[in-house]
């Protein structure tokens, strides 16, 4: 088997994230989770695809962790509204001191002065004195430059743009199921053609032995035979070994804890069309939810101009506060008073300036970024369309040239039985049949992979037919 097919499908297994090595400990028996992405048999367990999406989609941590983003964007959004409502503030105060005009202040909120407290030596030295303090206060807002009405739209903002991204993540977890579970696939029929190369490996060494007993062939092919069947020994082993890595992934991204191996239940069937042969509908490309985000993300940054704008305005608020006092106890009610004020501020300085010129810049930076990203998305969705395109057509190519290289295989095993073709060329006809065996399984994946990005892309997904056979059947040993 040639080196670049197995080095792609351990690209493959990178596409997902880290690589995760098997347990040391299989569990005999999977417990009731593995049932959320298929079922047991003979100690295996088999998966579908649409089961390990949809479990994915349900468990997948980094999912959840968007999800709680999404809620605390929305708790921000709901927090704006002190722009515009009142706020309650309840207080409790204790003060003990030998100041004598606090002193004498602690008792004319207590209304307990009286003559002699205005006897000069007892102004001057009180004493100590205690005094507790329970305020209630309501503070409202009546203009504040605009800025709670920016900050507000501009919290709303990040709220929908957290929601875009939040449903990005979804597809992005969905595209990952995918690749994981496409990977699987790719692995285990990997396997299946390489099982199938020794196998025929194993018959030319047979063969070898047979003609070098009859003294019909040298001692020399036998060892190129044997040769050759160890390297694809080697080459299974290590492919057998990226079945279960692909297992593991799947276990990851599906939050799946068994010690069961995993493998793929069925192949899923190949459309012939990918919709529209003159190109890719790329208007579809800007109802993509992360642009949608970019652009929740340019509004809010844009609001965030008006709040700095607001520095530069007056503020005026109403307080309306209740006090209780007393020296003897918390929360005691001796005396009682309400202060009502209206306060009008303006401060400006130098950070005004600042702040008002960093918003501008942030807004320009955002509103660009989301124009680039525009640009680069029907850049992606052009991109992921062509090689949809290229890969149904070399899954055509490639089943072509599997029914080639096996017929090749028949011929040149007959030749070399009837001593009319060397090992060399069996050998050479052999790792031919393999790589094309190997090329039509990448195909497939390609393909299928293919599909997911167009959608993944932000394209409309392909009207699907079954037209383009599956068969990657290994040829056998002859």
């Amino acid at each position: 088997m040639n080196r670049m097919l197995l080095s792609g499908i351990i690209a493959l297994g990178l596409m997902t994230g880290n690589l995760v090595a098997p347990g040391s400990s299989p569990a005999q028996e999977a417990d009731d989770s593995v049932l959320r992405i298929g079922s047991v048999s003979a100690d295996t367990l088999f998966v579908e695809r649409e089961l390990v999406i949809g479990t994915a989609l349900a468990r997948n941590e980094m999912l959840a962790a968007a999800g709680a983003m999404k809620d605390a964007a929305a708790a921000d959004a709901l927090g704006a509204w002190q722009g515009f409502l009142p706020q309650i503030r309840l207080g409790e105060f204790f003060m003990r001191t030998d100041d004598a005009l606090m002193g004498f202040g602690f008792k004319l909120q207590n209304r307990i002065v009286d003559q002699p407290d205005f006897y000069p030596p007892v102004l001057n030295h009180p004493g100590e004195a205690n005094n507790y303090i329970t305020r209630l206060q309501l503070l409202q807002p009546i203009f504040n430059g605009l800025q709670g009405w920016h900050g507000k739209k501009a919290a709303n903002a990040a709220s929908r743009a957290a929601v875009y991204e939040h449903q990005r993540a979804v597809e992005t977890v969905r595209f990952h199921a995918i690749q994981a579970y496409e990977g699987l696939v790719l692995a285990q029929a990997y396997e299946k053609v390489m099982a199938a190369a020794v196998r025929s490996a194993e018959g030319h060494v047979n063969q070898a032995r047979a003609l070098v007993n009859n003294e019909m062939a040298t001692e020399a092919d036998l060892l190129q035979a044997q040769v050759f069947l160890s390297a694809l020994k080697q080459q299974h082993i290590e492919v057998r070994n990226m079945v279960a890595v692909a297992g593991e992934n799947i276990k990851l991204l599906t939050a799946v804890t068994t010690g069961l191996p995993l493998a793929a239940r069925t192949l899923p069937s190949l459309p012939s069309e990918l919709g529209r042969r003159d190109g890719p509908d790329l208007a579809a490309v800007a109802g993509r939810s992360d642009l949608l985000a970019s652009q929740e993300q340019a509004e809010a940054a844009g609001q965030m101009v008006g709040v700095a704008r607001g520095s530069f305005l007056p503020h005026v608020n109403l307080s309306l506060q209740r006090d209780l006092y007393s020296q003897d106890e918390m929360f005691g009610s001796d005396a009682r008073s309400w202060t009502l004020g209206v306060y009008a501020t303006l401060g400006l300085g130098v950070q005004n300036f600042g702040e008002i010129k960093k918003a501008r810049a942030q807004s320009r930076a955002a509103s660009h970024m989301a124009d680039f990203e525009l640009r680069q998305a029907r850049v992606q969705a052009t991109q992921a369309w062509l090689e949809a395109q290229a890969a149904r057509e070399k899954v055509l190519v490639a089943r072509n040239a599997v029914a080639a290289a096996r017929e090749g295989l028949r011929i040149v095993t007959r030749q070399y039985r009837e001593g009319l073709a060397s090992m060399v060329d069996l050998l050479d006809t052999q790792a031919a049949a393999t790589m094309a065996e190997g090329n039509l399984v990448q195909a497939r994946h390609d393909f299928q992979v293919g599909l997911a990005n167009l959608e993944f892309a932000g394209l409309p997904p392909a009207k699907a037919d079954s037209d383009v056979s599956l068969s990657t059947g290994a040829p056998a040993a002859r």
